[in-house]
């Protein structure tokens, strides 16, 4: 018997989330750079780098994220990696 070949995604679609995957988290903040700021990605694109919870909350208002219903604690939406949201420095 022969197996069906899958269909071929297009370029830059995500693949559907089949529940056994490890969770990946749509927002990635950076740790402090030594000259100050975080670096931030969105979906794997860089949107910016944050000196303060308030740039970031503009940077993810910028990718379609409504900014009074982001819960900067959330990790299924925010991976921070060098220290959490009240860490700046």
């Amino acid at each position: 018997m022969t197996r069906a070949r899958p269909a071929q995604r297009a370029r830059g679609t995500v693949r559907p989330h089949s529940g056994l995957m490890a969770h990946a988290a749509r927002i990635v903040v950076y740790p402090p750079s030594p000259t100050g700021g975080r670096r931030v990605r969105a979906d794997g694109e860089a949107i910016g780098i944050a000196h303060s919870a308030a740039d970031l909350l503009e940077f993810l208002r910028r990718v379609g994220l409504d900014p009074e219903a982001v819960r900067l604690d959330d990790p299924h939406l925010i991976e921070w990696r060098g220290g959490g949201p009240t860490v700046w420095l």
